[in-house]
């Protein structure tokens, strides 16, 4: 049986056409600049009597991500809404460089009875014929992308071997950049005196306010935030050395570190004058080091306290059972709950209590209690205390109000 698509009647009788444009550069010389491409599609709708344009959407953007080009977006949302019938774009590549996010679009413009046109390639959405071209063309378009991101990842690995970086627009705050070197400037008493009062035992929520009341601000005009300074007190570029390549390269779809990468990282060791001496940076990597460890054992996830703290006791001791990070099996890290007289060590009682896996425990308590899976507030409500024991743990509940 022979099917036949009628598309769903308008009351207007002309064809209206958005135009979408990209570039990766906002120079004038280029030739397939967005002036020439909305002039020569302007001029193609005149043309035709049957087309009526809605407007013309552009991004000077370099990038893979849709979501980070606002007009193709605001495109999509006017075609989802019902004001476009059809958008002309000059390539696949310029419509989107990844095939994924090419076909989620394209198909989420079909349910509207919205079709692309790609002029390069001579295709349209609504063609049945050209579906496999279309994907192809996708594959294509993401794989020239990759290629480059690859050859650009090499040379950065490169350039990293050799101990070669670049600051660009990353401003840190109490350097310059001259001649492709770091110097301390007038803004580096700020960095002094941070990792001074830390040093000399004052919390970075104070530190931060006493900055604030001096008038100390970023670029942006805005207080130095907790989180910045907490970085700034572990950035080895403070003390005169740089660390190259510090996370895993970037994954060219998700933007994000990609774990499965492998990469090498080179430290400098005084790349540049330093700011912070070495027994002022010892000082303060020593009391965050022990700030952490103590927060950890406490149970605290961002200076929240964790819901199992103060829950979990030892049964073969009776101590309180503290949170820590275990490095397992290849490197893999998990969290953990173990003893706090064992996890003191000599200093303890002696307790041989075993460190047990949170995802494990979580399990198990779940089990003796008979959900299905584990339920953070119901536990909370209902369970008093937890007593790990080497063979089983023991629940009690809390007394019925």
């Amino acid at each position: 049986m022979k099917i036949t698509r009628i598309a769903a009647q308008r009351e207007h009788t002309k064809t209206r056409v958005a135009v979408y444009c990209r570039v990766s550069t906002d120079k004038d010389t280029q030739e397939d600049s967005l002036e020439m491409q909305e002039a020569a599609y302007r001029a193609l709708i005149d043309l035709n009597p049957d087309l009526q344009l809605v407007g013309v959407y552009s991004d000077i953007i370099s990038g893979m991500s849709a979501e980070k080009r606002p007009d193709f977006m605001r495109m999509v949302m006017d075609a989802m809404s019902g004001k476009i019938d059809r958008i002309l774009c000059k390539s696949v590549s310029r419509f989107s460089r990844n095939v994924a996010e090419c076909k989620k679009y394209t198909d989420m413009l079909r349910t509207r009875n919205v079709t692309v046109e790609f002029e390069k390639e001579n295709l349209r959405t609504d063609d049945p014929a050209s579906s496999f071209l279309f994907s192809l063309m996708s594959a294509i378009a993401e794989n020239e992308s990759r290629s480059i991101s690859e050859n650009v990842k090499w040379g950065q690995r490169e350039r990293v071997k050799r101990g070669e970086y670049n600051l660009g627009n990353n401003r840190i705050l109490g350097y310059d950049t001259v001649d492709g070197k770091l110097v301390p400037n007038e803004e580096a008493w700020i960095v002094r005196e941070i990792f001074q009062a830390y040093a000399d035992g004052e919390i970075v929520g104070n530190i931060r306010k006493k900055l604030a009341e001096r008038g100390v601000l970023t670029r942006n005009g805005t207080p130095l935030s907790i989180g910045g300074i907490r970085y700034m007190l572990t950035n080895e570029t403070y003390r005169g050395d740089k660390l190259l390549q510090k996370t895993h390269p970037k994954d060219l779809i998700t933007k994000r570190p990609d774990p499965n990468v492998p990469f090498e990282s080179n430290y400098l060791v005084a790349d540049h004058v330093a700011i912070v001496d070495d027994e002022l940076w010892n000082t303060v990597q020593a009391r965050l080091k022990a700030n952490e460890e103590k927060m950890e054992a406490s149970g605290n996830l961002n200076g929240k306290r964790h819901f199992l703290y103060g829950k979990l006791f030892c049964a073969d001791c009776g101590s309180l059972m503290l949170r820590r990070t275990v490095t397992g099996y290849k490197g893999v890290k998990y969290k953990a709950w173990n003893c706090k007289d064992r996890q003191q060590g000599a200093t303890g009682n002696g307790c041989r209590m075993r460190i047990l896996k949170e995802e494990e425990l979580l399990k198990e308590i779940s089990q003796q209690l008979g959900w299905e899976e584990f339920d953070e507030a119901r536990f909370l409500a209902e369970v008093e205390r937890v007593d790990v024991g080497t063979e089983e743990i023991r629940i009690t509940r809390k007394k019925a109000a």
